[in-house]
């Protein structure tokens, strides 16, 4: 592995600029590896976060709700004619809207929401 003629300077520059070389690859994989950890551990932190203050969930929708009662007070641009959906051919149950929609799509990411908290609410004391 050694040339014969390599003398023990030469050898030691050798080697320490490999060592240099393997410190910085071993840094750069710590540091891939590291950031997956980390992004999972910021994401614990904010579920426990959310878990300690539940008013949030209370004052998100209340937020959401007003602000797209107030961004709707807008006029809205009117479709024309050529713009408008094709017709449907097959009856289809009927479209909810206003509040009863609202409190559908609330409802149903209430759900996901509880969901979720279920399978990570063993992580956190």
């Amino acid at each position: 592995m050694n040339p014969p003629e390599e003398d023990f300077a030469a050898r030691r520059l050798r080697l320490s600029a490999q060592i240099a070389r393997q410190r910085s690859e071993f840094s750069e994989a710590y540091t891939r590896l590291e950031k997956p950890i980390r992004y999972t551990e910021y994401s614990l932190r904010g579920f426990g976060f959310l878990r300690s203050n539940p008013w949030i969930f209370a004052a998100v929708p209340a937020a959401v709700t007003i602000i797209k009662t107030l961004w709707g007070g807008t006029p809205k641009k009117k479709k024309s004619l050529s713009e408008s959906q094709p017709l449907k051919t097959q009856p289809t149950a009927p479209e909810l809207t206003g509040l009863k929609k609202t409190v559908v799509t609330w409802a149903g990411h209430g759900w996901r929401l509880f969901q979720l908290y279920r399978r990570v609410r063993s992580y956190f004391p």
